[in-house]
Formats: C-alpha cells, structure tokens, sequence
C-alpha cells in the first residue's frame, strides 16, 4: 500500500511536528510556509511568541491525557528536551474548586488552599485548590521548530497563493498536489479557508503577556483559574505574566498591544502574589493564534482532502508532541502508537 502525499500549510511549531510525525511513519509529507527558511518569523507567529508551558495537568480529561503524554516523551529523550531549551521549573494550577473526575498524575500532589499560602504566598479564595507538579516546566517553541525543522526531507518556503482540495497554489506559479492538505497556519488558517470557499467555525484570538521585574525567585510556573492570571520564570528577578485577551480576530500580521490588560496583569499579580511587585520591563509581547471550540490543538477534517491542524490559542507547546502523533495516525489511518515509559521511539523529533 502506498502512503498518501500529504501537503502541510504552515510552519509553526504544530505544522512542523506533523509533518515529521509524518515523514518518519513513511508518509511523503511536504511542509509548505515562510518559516522553512530557519529564519525568525517575527513576533506575531505565535511559536515566536509562545512562553512554552508544559505540565501533565489540564482540567479536561483529554486535553490532560495528551499534555502528559507530550510531558512524558519530552522529558524521557534528554536530546529532544536539550534542543527544545527545556527548563524545570515545577508547574502550579490553581482551581477554584477540586477537579472532578478523579486525578491521576505521576509525581502531582494537590493543595489546599491554606497549604497555597504557606508554600507560595498565593491569596486567593479560601476554596481554591492547587495541583503542583515538580517535574514541568517550559520549553522555548521556537526552538524545538528550528531543531525539528532540520530533519525534513521536503519544505517549501514559497508563500501560497490558493488553497484547493487536493492542492496548494504557491505564488511563483507552482501547484502541488496531494493526498491531503492540512492546513497549520495558526491564525492565519480562519482566512485561508474562508479565501477558498471553505466554511470554517475558527476565529483569530489576540495573546499578549510581559516580561516584569520580581523581587521573589521562588515562583513557579503557574496558571490561576480564579483570576485568570498565568506566568512563569524567565531569568533571576523576572517573571513572564499575562491574563487571557477578550480581543477577537486581530489582524495576524500586526496584532495591536493592549495598554488597558497590560495594566491589569500588575494589579492581579499583586492581589494574588503579596509582595510579588511586577514592575514591567518593556512593551508587552502581543500576538494572535487561532481558537475553536472545543479549544485544544487537534486534527479537524473541514471538507474533501482539507484538514487543519490549529486551534491551541497559544497554549499549544504542553499538547504539541501527543497531538501531532494522534494527528498523524488519523491521517494515515492508523492506531497511534505507543512509546514505552522511559524509551525513546525512533520517530521523536530531535536534532539530527
């Protein structure tokens, strides 16, 4: 049986991952975006922007099952956490209640909210439960698609010009076809679809957080539920903060900061960190990435060949290695496979 010929759009971090997932199955996998370059893409990619969370934890059993998945493999192939610039840094997540459902993650313990005030000064409602995992941290996004990047056999970097089903119109003249098209573009997929006729429920998400001066290195990488609030380490005395944008469908390109959120970001990471004094350092990073309901980075077939593989709304990066081997497996239909706890598999992405 010969294996289909599979057109990737986009070279973002999800884009990237699934064509080599592709590409080691046997599959002829062509990755098509101005990122095959191995250039900067700019601020506005949301890989470049990405701040690269990882943790088993999500309050949604599957979008759970595949972040510890992503978590396990990283940190069981010590060359692909190198190169994607892997940083231990333990995660918090903090509920407004218990997670229902029954909890079973390796290593995690869950906190009282008492017990968040004693280990890590955190003042939120007296309800709030935390999970800490000691073992997660972040990545760098950017460099896991560089060092992934390298070991594709087929990129073209021209820009499209159409999309079809069953194949991609570059703008030197070129048209490619194949057994498949998924489109990876982040937030630029909405528009790409709706330019070929093809209906899309995906919409544009506007994604903004700053660099901000601390007087306290003890804090982990965290996401707050009851205030919205997210952050990690970025270096001695600075801290990456940000609260989710309620600003929809931004131009891509050239997504506009928000003075009014980056204000806010200061006043709750005071309210729930005493003492924390985020002071910013330079602009806010302001960025947009592509969101669906359900949100997640998941395979959607749209209509024919076309598929897109998109919709983490920034916080892809903890998914993208569990997402992009299921995604391939639907696409080749065929079960996905299974790596060993603690082995590596032949297919993982490292640097060559």
């Amino acid at each position: 049986m010969t294996e289909p010929r599979v057109l990737v759009v986009g070279a973002g971090l999800a884009g990237v991952l699934l064509a080599r997932r592709l590409q080691d199955a046997g599959a002829e996998a062509v990755l098509i975006g101005a990122g095959c370059r191995g250039a900067p893409v700019g601020p506005a990619d949301a890989t470049a922007a990405s701040g690269g969370l990882v943790r088993a934890f999500e309050p949604e059993p599957a979008a759970r099952a595949l972040a510890t998945a992503s978590l396990t493999e990283l940190l069981s192939d010590p060359a692909l956490a190198a190169s994607a610039g892997w940083h231990r840094t333990g995660s918090l997540y903090v509920l407004a209640a218990g997670p229902g459902g029954g909890l079973e993650i390796g290593g995690a313990d869950v906190l009282t909210g008492p017990e968040l005030r004693r280990r890590f000064g955190f003042d939120g409602p007296a309800s709030a439960v935390g999970i800490w995992e000691p073992r997660a941290g972040y990545i760098s996004p950017d460099l896991l698609r560089l060092a992934v990047l390298r070991g594709l056999a087929r990129t073209e970097a021209a820009p499209m010009a159409r999309l079809d089903d069953g194949a991609v119109v570059l703008r030197d003249g070129r048209r490619l076809t194949g057994d498949r098209v998924v489109v990876a573009a982040g937030a630029w997929t909405p528009a790409l679809l709706r330019a070929a006729g093809f209906a899309t429920d995906l919409r544009t998400k506007h994604i903004q957080y700053a660099y901000h001066a601390v007087t306290r290195d003890d804090l982990p990488s965290m996401v707050d539920e009851t205030s919205g609030l997210y952050g990690r380490p970025a270096g001695p005395g600075r801290m990456l903060l940000g609260l989710p944008s309620g600003r929809w469908d931004p131009d891509p390109a050239a997504p506009e900061a928000d003075a009014a959120l980056a204000e806010r970001v200061a006043t709750v990471a005071t309210l729930r960190l005493p003492g924390l004094d985020p002071r910013p350092i330079g602009p806010p990073v302001s960025a947009a990435d592509c969101y669906s309901e359900p949100a997640g980075l998941a395979l959607r077939a749209v209509a024919g060949s076309v598929h897109t593989f998109t919709g983490g709304s920034g916080g892809a990066a903890k998914t993208a290695l569990a997402a992009s081997r299921l995604a391939a497996s639907t696409l080749l239909d065929r079960p996905a496979p299974r790596r060993p706890t603690g082995s590596r598999a032949p297919d993982v992405p490292t640097t060559p």
